[in-house]
């Protein structure tokens, strides 16, 4: 690595982690004081595994931000001691000279794509789960939970559920109904549908009619297995009922589910790509602060780093607009959630080109 590289490299790292730690520091602090009134009456241990549930998501908010602020400081740094123009002189592009700062932001990109799909699930559900019960916004109702339920089986089978429990993966009051060319072939009704891990789905309490020709064979039974039903109580109802406690594989899988269900996959969808878009902003922040600073000994840093929070401030509005047309079906779900990607793509081109020329 060349002289000039490490040194504008070692320059950003340490801001960014300055501030990084720093911002993650007063969020924490800000939020536990927040809630204190809440979290005084929770077990020491309770309040433990929230927070460091809760860090993973802390991190993914406050990098894009720690990584502006740091690629302003940085280079706007390099700039006011004239450092980019004795590098510039000597033959190199600011490409060349911002080179290590957008590396660093690559890179953060790629380590939040993966933080999103292989923590973040996981720790989300688990903070959701520690918050819900005693959270004064929690309005007692369940995702988990559904009643007068339809679901239609991967073998196309129809199930009704008057209560189903995506917790307990047990169902009640639950007909199922198999056709073939149109025609009613088996129809099951029974008092409970309770799942197993060793032997799978089975009927409890019930009657079981199948239809002959213009005849009907009815008998009763304590338990019973529908052959052919084997789908996994995750697609019934999974107990990650919220986007943010789903990896992209659980996601695609349940917006599969609900596509065979008739029902509307567009708010999934639109998170799923989302994914990738959420983890390009890191990348983008730190291209935005280091172009934005690179000519601050003519426009003068405090502007730059006003001008940097403005248009993160418009970058994240883009951002949530473009995810809630997704979510209601305004957008088509891949244009939603990277509206705020193609709405910026301009700005930060025309800044490269600005700072490439001046």
């Amino acid at each position: 690595m060349k002289i000039y590289a490490k040194h504008v490299l070692k320059s950003f790292l340490g801001l960014f982690l300055l501030v990084f730690f720093s911002a993650v520091a007063v969020f924490l602090i800000i939020d536990f004081a927040g809630n204190s009134r809440v979290w005084i009456t929770r077990l020491p241990a309770e309040r433990t595994a929230y927070y460091i549930n809760y860090l993973p998501y802390i991190a993914y908010l406050v990098c894009p931000i720690a990584l502006l602020l740091a690629a302003v400081f940085s280079v706007g740094n390099l700039a006011k001691h004239f450092e980019i123009v004795a590098l510039r002189a000597a033959g190199l592009s600011v490409t060349s000279i911002l080179a290590p700062v957008f590396l660093v932001g690559f890179l953060v990109s790629a380590a939040m794509f993966v933080l999103q799909d292989r923590v973040l699930p996981d720790a989300n559900q688990r903070r959701f789960q520690i918050q819900e019960p005693g959270d004064g916004m929690f309005d007692g109702s369940d995702p988990r939970e559904r009643f007068n339920y339809l679901y239609t089986a991967a073998d196309a089978t129809l199930l009704y559920f008057q209560h189903y429990s995506g917790q307990l993966r047990s169902g009640t009051l639950v007909t199922a109904l198999r056709l073939k060319n149109g025609s009613p072939e088996l129809r099951v009704d029974a008092h409970t549908l309770q799942w197993n891990d060793t032997t799978g789905w089975s009927f409890l309490s019930g009657t079981r009619r199948a239809f002959r020709g213009d005849s009907v064979v009815t008998d009763t039974f304590t338990e019973w297995k529908l052959p052919g039903f084997v789908d996994p109580p995750a697609d019934l109802l999974d107990t990650r009922a919220y986007p943010d406690e789903m990896s992209l594989a659980e996601l695609a899988r349940r917006i599969g589910v609900l596509r065979r269900n008739g029902e509307p996959a567009s708010a999934l969808r639109t998170h799923w790509h989302f994914r990738f878009a959420s983890a390009l902003v890191n990348l983008i922040m730190a291209m935005l602060g280091a172009l934005l600073a690179v000519n601050s000994v003519r426009t003068g840093l405090a502007r730059n780093f006003g001008i940097g929070l403005f248009i993160t401030f418009l970058y994240y509005v883009t951002l949530r607009i473009g995810l809630v047309l997704g979510e209601n079906g305004g957008l088509s779900p891949p244009l939603a959630a990277w509206f705020g990607n193609l709405v910026f793509l301009p700005l930060a081109v025309t800044l490269w080109w600005r700072a490439a020329r001046a």
